[in-house]
């Protein structure tokens, strides 16, 4: 029996392109686990991309928050563990295993990874630094505390970071200071307006230019390097806000 359920939120036709790598990434992963691919309730073509991955539910429901979407899927989730994988990311094969080991060895609650940067096209880019708060697609949570203290179902932007402040004293989050998810920076996603996301689109602007890739690999894996630990930076250490810091 799977211990965790790896919630898949693909509420756009934006996402198309891409769901069928999030999901084989899923598929892929060292340590099984169960996959709830929330989609938006008119979507015509989720059935047809999850015909490769047998026992996937898919839950409709309509268009909302990305909190509000995530809550769907823990709500409908049998797991003791939940992680979360926006529609046009990827993970690693190892990212689950490794979760679960971190969170069994200390009955913990939380445990989040690091991740890299890619261009639509899927080419990897760049070390992404996770020193306050890691992306949402690289969280597994468990169960029980999402179900008290879940996303706020209103927010279009920042919910990650809502939760984060809401939990601080609830919740220790411990970190795998390993890149095990890539994020996909695209136009066309909903949280792309925020300041972070921009800063990401730009650098993959600039990872099209001759010698730039290698480049910025290399001085982001420097900034990375010494940032590795176990745990995040305390509130008190913080640079901005945690939605722009994501």
């Amino acid at each position: 029996m799977s211990e965790a359920t790896a919630i898949v939120t693909c509420m756009t036709d934006a996402e198309r392109p891409f769901v069928t790598d999030a999901l084989a990434s899923v598929v892929s992963q060292t340590a099984a686990c169960d996959i709830i691919v929330v989609a938006e309730e008119a979507n015509t073509w989720i059935e047809e991309l999850c015909v490769p991955f047998p026992g996937v539910e898919i839950l409709r429901r309509p268009v909302g928050p990305p909190g509000a979407c995530r809550n769907s899927g823990i709500a409908a989730a049998k797991t003791e563990f939940v992680a979360f994988l926006d529609g046009d990311d990827v993970w690693l094969p190892t990212k689950i295993e490794k979760q679960l080991n971190v969170m069994e060895r200390g009955e913990r609650d939380f445990v989040g990874v690091d991740h890299m940067l890619m261009t639509e096209s899927g080419a990897v880019f760049a070390y992404a630094l996770a020193r306050n708060i890691p992306m949402t697609s690289s969280w597994m949570v468990r169960r029980e505390i999402m179900l008290r203290r879940p996303f706020d179902p209103d927010l279009w932007v920042g919910e990650d970071g809502a939760w984060w402040i809401a939990t601080l004293d609830e919740v220790e989050k411990w970190r795998v200071p390993e890149p095990l998810t890539h994020y996909r920076v695209r136009d066309g996603s909903l949280s792309g307006g925020t300041k972070s996301k921009r800063r990401k689109a730009a650098l993959a602007e600039l990872s099209a230019l001759p010698l730039a890739r290698p480049l910025l690999m290399a001085a982001t894996w420097a900034l990375h390097s010494v940032t590795e630990r176990e745990t995040y930076l305390p509130l008190n250490e913080w640079r901005g806000s945690p939605a722009q810091e994501a």
